[in-house]
């Protein structure tokens, strides 16, 4: 993307959100440029309204119109599929919290243009099980795959993550993270709890420096970020606490200044331009070459695959909670895990991530540990 367009989509998103004017002209083929960037930083409603509201050229417009209609019609069923989760949860007093887009949606001049590819709600850990079943047995939502802090739960294309925890397995953030129903309150609707707005922002600010140090991020979340800390009110001096008790409070910062200059207009700063790149090369949650490079960076050669084959004893755990009462059965579980790996399509992406790690450019490695340095990762 040459920096004239660049320039043109964050002028673009601005006008979106209501901060600035639509007085630039742009050809259709700029348009159809931003839309494919658009597309793949799952920010193309915002982008695709905005330049029908420009009265761009329809030639540009009409090869993602139904890819529009369809983000829509998903945010519809997402919509209506939470209402029955709640109802569900509600009926049999299950305290709990709507996470990430269930509740950033709110934020946005219009609730569909907040994308999510699912549900997020979180439960006390020792009502998963009731939640589970209510859920179950009152929508067509039933139970997958544990992971370490969810239960995945499926409705034909609708994918609900029913969260017992919000840690995310890095020890950093998790101090914090662990303690998030200390951090909540009644929202009056029923038994749903809504997290406090210095605890709401930490989590966004959590979530983003776990796939920051996973991949990379792209333009979503910071405007997630921005929306929360300028339509909301809340003690900066408290979030700032939290972020420096995390040792996030320098990416924070650095966050804050940089889509404070997208959404101003105002030019980005050097120590900047490393991390502007990366969010504007990849996708929502970064580029594919950084997330490989990202799981090399602690482990390399011999020693990565090693990593990869033996899982932790705490991401067991997680994984089978039957191992914290029966420590001795870890070697049952570490092969029970292996096991699985004859399933075709886990068989498929362990040879692709073989594949891939063979091919990393040692430098590739080298520059992202270098950005994650830099932003106090």
């Amino acid at each position: 993307m040459t920096q004239m367009l660049q320039k043109s989509l964050f002028s673009v998103i601005r006008f979106a959100l209501g901060v600035g004017e639509d007085s630039f002209v742009l050809t259709a083929e700029d348009c159809s440029e931003l839309l494919r960037v658009a597309a793949r930083q799952s920010i193309l409603p915002i982008v695709y309204d905005s330049l029908r509201r420009m009265n761009a050229p329809k030639e540009a417009l009409e090869p993602y119109t139904l890819s529009r209609l369809k983000d829509g019609y998903d945010s519809i069923q997402r919509n209506d599929a939470l209402m029955r989760i709640r109802a569900a949860l509600d009926s049999d007093g299950v305290p709990y919290i709507l996470l990430k887009g269930s509740v950033l949606r709110r934020l946005y001049p219009d609730p569909d243009w907040r994308t999510s590819c699912d549900i997020d709600v979180l439960v006390p850990e020792e009502r998963l099980e009731d939640a589970i079943r209510v859920i179950e047995g009152n929508t067509d939502f039933h139970a997958k795959q544990r992971h370490y802090h969810d239960t995945s739960m499926i409705d034909g294309n609708m994918h609900l993550e029913l969260h017992f925890s919000i840690k995310e397995n890095t020890d950093s953030i998790d101090r914090l993270l662990v303690h998030v129903w200390d951090h909540a309150v009644a929202s009056g609707e029923g038994c749903c709890m809504v997290l406090t707005p210095e605890f709401q922002v930490f989590h966004v600010v959590a979530h983003m420096s776990y796939h920051m140090t996973h991949g990379g991020l792209g333009i979503r979340p910071f405007l997630d970020l921005w929306l929360l800390r300028n339509k909301t009110e809340f003690d900066e001096s408290t979030v700032r606490q939290m972020c420096e008790q995390c040792g996030i409070l320098t990416f924070y910062e650095v966050c804050c200044q940089l889509v404070d200059a997208w959404m101003e207009d105002r030019a980005i700063p050097p120590e900047m331009a490393v991390l502007e790149r990366y969010c504007l090369s990849g996708g929502v949650f970064g580029s594919y070459d950084s997330a490989v490079a990202s799981l090399q960076r602690e482990h390399r050669g011999a020693s990565y695959y090693l990593h990869r084959v033996f899982m932790t004893r705490s991401l067991l755990e997680t994984k089978y909670p039957a191992l914290k009462e029966k420590p001795l059965l870890m070697p049952y579980y570490q092969v029970k895990r292996w096991i699985g790996l004859f399933n075709r399509n886990k068989r498929k992406r362990v040879y692709q991530e073989i594949k891939d790690v063979r091919n990393t450019d040692v430098g590739a490695i080298d520059a992202f540990d270098r950005l994650l340095t830099e932003l106090g990762l």
